[in-house]
């Protein structure tokens, strides 16, 4: 049995059409300019679903066959991006609205990953359900944190996308990439 750390990592989340990507790495960039934080540019801009998690690269065909019979439980919505909020002392994102149908696809998928230990390793504690898109975190030092929150706190930002599939993003050592998306309702 190998280590959990060679197993490859991943993550399930939710990622928005590619206008508003497209509007989210920009303040993405200027956070990484104007405060110093570049880590959340290692990812795609996501609403994560399910927190990394590491399984064996020989289960990942069942990994995917799961994902997409779970996605087609569900039908698409709606989801609203509004304004900005913080996990402090390090963490700045766009706040996101917790819609009833975004809360039931993530309870359900957490449901099942700690149901299906041996795919998912899911040893999560767990804890309330905060849905977000981050801008800035670990590498924004606490000051800069503050000079951040200053300026972003009455900021507004008022958006919303459809959610229309899963996307199963993997870390290739250095960055999370899309490898799979799984459409909700087929």
């Amino acid at each position: 049995m190998s280590s959990n750390f060679n197993k490859p990592l991943f993550f399930v989340g939710v990622i928005p059409d590619e206008t508003l990507q497209n509007k989210i790495q920009e303040l993405k960039h200027y956070v990484k300019d104007t405060y110093h934080s570049s880590h959340s540019l290692n990812a795609p801009p996501h609403i994560t679903l399910l927190s990394p998690f590491r399984t064996d690269a020989d289960h990942t065909q069942e990994l995917h066959l799961l994902l997409e019979v779970f996605a087609q439980a569900y039908e698409p919505f709606e989801v609203s991006l509004d304004g900005f909020a913080t996990f402090p002392p390090r963490v700045i994102f766009i706040d996101v609205d917790k819609s009833e149908p975004l809360m039931t696809l993530q309870e359900k998928l957490e449901e099942l990953a700690r149901s299906k230990e041996e795919l998912f390793s899911y040893g999560y504690k767990e804890r309330p359900y905060h849905p977000h898109m981050t801008l800035a975190f670990k590498d924004l030092t606490k000051a800069n944190f503050h000079r951040a929150w200053k300026e972003f706190k009455d900021r507004e930002f008022d958006e919303s996308f459809k959610v229309d599939k899963l996307s199963l993003l993997k870390h290739d050592g250095e960055r999370w990439e899309v490898e799979k998306e799984f459409e909700l309702g087929k």
